[in-house]
C-alpha cells in the first residue's frame, strides 16, 4: 500500500456519535447533545509545522496531509464527528472554489487561507458578466486532483485499532450563496450596488445562480448521483451587515432557487456575524431548517426563541474564548448555550464560527465537560448533580 495509517479510535465510540446525530436530525436526543466543530486544514497546519500555502503544492502533500489532518482530530479532539470507520477527504481550497469558478482571481499567501480578489470595477462590467463554464478556474482543478485522489485511495489502507476503515473522496464545487459570490467578485462596492442599480445586480445574481445551479449539476453527474438533491448547505456570510428587507430582496431569491433544486428536505444555512435581525427572513422566507455554525454574536436565546422546534441548530461558542479563554471561562459559555438552547431539541454545541489556530485541546475538553454535565436525566435534558 502507498499510504498506510491506524488511528486510535473504537467502532464502539462512533456508533454512539451516530446515533447521536440521528437523533438531533429529529430534534431529540440520546444521553446528551453532541458536538462538533468547524476544524479546518488552517487549524492543522502549525500543529504540523506546515505553511499553509504548501498544502496546495500538489495533489499528493494535499492527499497526505488530509490524512494526518484526520488522525490528530479524531485522537485528540473529543466531539462526535466520526460516525463510521470512513476517512472523508476532499480537493480543499476554503473558500475560493466559487468565486474562481465564476471568473474570480486568488490571492495566495504563505501563512493563511487564499482570498478572493474582486475583478469587476464597473457596474458596466458587471452587466457584460458571463457564466463560466462548470470546469473554470479552482473548479476545474479540484475535479483533477478529486480523480487523482481517488486513485490514492485505492492505494490506502486505513486501520481504526486495528479493524479495516476507509477513504471516501468527495467533491464539493459550490457552498456560496449568489450574493456571496458576488461580493467576492465585485468587492464591498456591490452593497450600495445594490441600492443604486437595483436592476442590474439582480440580473447579476441571478446568472450566478445559474452558474451556480449548472456547477453543482456537474459535480453530480461525474459522481454519479441524481441531478436534484434533499439536502444541501449554503454559506450566506456576506448578508449579515443588510437589512432584513435587503435581505428578502438580494439574497432569498436566489438562495431558494438553489435550495429547490437541490435542499428539497434539508435547507442549511451558515452565517457568521451577527445575524440575529436575519432570523425570521431565514425561517419564513428561506424555509431555512438547520442553521448550522452560526456566529457567536447571536445570543443563544435569541436564536431559541425564533427557530427553537423549527430549525436544527450547531453552535455558537465565540472561537476567540474558545482560544484564548480559560478552561472554566469556556466550559461556562458552552452550559449556556446548551441551557437556551438545548431544550428546544435539535442542537449540537459547537464554534460559532470556524476554530482559530492555537486553540488549545483544553477548550475541547472544557466544551465536552459541559455536554457531559448537561445530559439527560428523567428523559429530559437537565443538568445533572455531580
Amino acid at each position: 500500500m502507498r499510504f498506510e495509517l491506524d488511528i486510535d479510535y473504537p467502532v464502539e465510540k462512533m456508533e454512539q456519535s451516530r446515533k447521536r446525530l440521528e437523533a438531533w436530525s429529529r430534534f431529540c436526543y440520546v444521553d446528551r447533545v453532541p458536538v462538533q466543530y468547524c476544524v479546518v486544514p488552517r487549524y492543522f497546519a502549525p500543529l504540523f509545522k506546515l505553511r499553509y500555502i504548501d498544502l496546495f503544492k500538489d495533489v499528493e502533500t494535499h492527499y497526505y496531509m488530509q490524512l494526518q489532518f484526520a488522525k490528530y482530530r479524531l485522537e485528540n479532539i473529543p466531539e462526535d464527528f466520526c460516525t463510521a470507520p470512513v476517512i472523508n477527504i476532499a480537493p480543499y481550497f476554503d473558500n475560493v472554489i466559487p468565486p474562481s469558478g465564476q471568473g474570480g482571481e486568488v490571492g495566495w499567501v504563505d501563512d493563511g487561507p487564499p482570498r478572493a480578489i474582486p475583478v469587476i470595477r464597473t457596474v458596466e462590467q458587471m452587466e457584460r458578466f458571463e457564466i463560466a463554464r462548470p470546469d473554470t478556474g479552482l473548479r476545474g482543478k479540484s475535479i483533477e486532483w478529486w480523480q487523482k485522489m481517488k486513485e490514492f485511495a485505492a492505494q490506502t489502507r486505513i486501520t481504526f485499532n486495528g479493524k479495516e476503515g476507509s477513504v471516501n473522496i468527495a467533491l464539493g464545487l459550490g457552498g456560496l450563496s449568489s450574493h456571496m459570490i458576488a461580493v467576492d467578485l465585485v468587492g464591498a462596492d456591490f452593497y450600495w450596488w445594490m441600492l443604486e442599480y437595483p436592476e442590474q445586480s439582480h440580473r447579476f445574481l441571478e446568472k450566478i445562480t445559474r452558474g451556480e445551479i449548472a456547477t453543482e449539476e456537474n459535480a453530480r453527474k461525474l459522481m454519479g448521483i441524481p441531478l436534484c438533491g434533499d439536502s444541501y448547505c449554503l454559506a450566506e456570510d456576506s448578508a449579515q451587515i443588510m437589512s432584513s428587507a435587503l435581505f428578502k430582496e438580494f439574497c432569498v431569491p436566489y438562495s431558494r432557487a438553489i435550495f429547490e433544486r437541490f435542499g428539497r428536505v434539508e435547507r442549511a444555512i451558515h452565517m457568521c456575524g451577527n445575524s440575529a435581525h436575519l432570523l425570521q427572513a431565514l425561517r419564513d422566507d428561506m424555509k431555512m431548517n438547520t442553521f448550522i455554525l452560526f456566529g457567536y454574536l447571536v445570543p443563544p436565546k435569541v436564536a431559541a426563541a425564533n427557530l427553537g422546534g423549527v430549525s436544527r441548530m450547531m453552535g455558537n461558542i465565540d472561537p476567540m474564548l474558545m482560544k484564548d479563554g480559560n478552561y472554566q471561562q469556556v466550559k461556562q459559555a458552552a452550559l449556556e448555550c446548551i441551557e437556551a438552547i438545548g431544550p428546544s431539541g435539535g442542537f449540537m454545541l459547537g464554534d460559532g464560527a470556524n476554530v482559530c489556530p492555537g486553540t488549545p485541546l483544553q477548550s475541547f475538553k472544557a466544551i465536552m465537560e459541559a455536554a457531559e454535565e448537561y445530559g439527560l436525566g428523567g428523559n429530559s435534558l437537565q443538568r445533572l448533580p455531580q
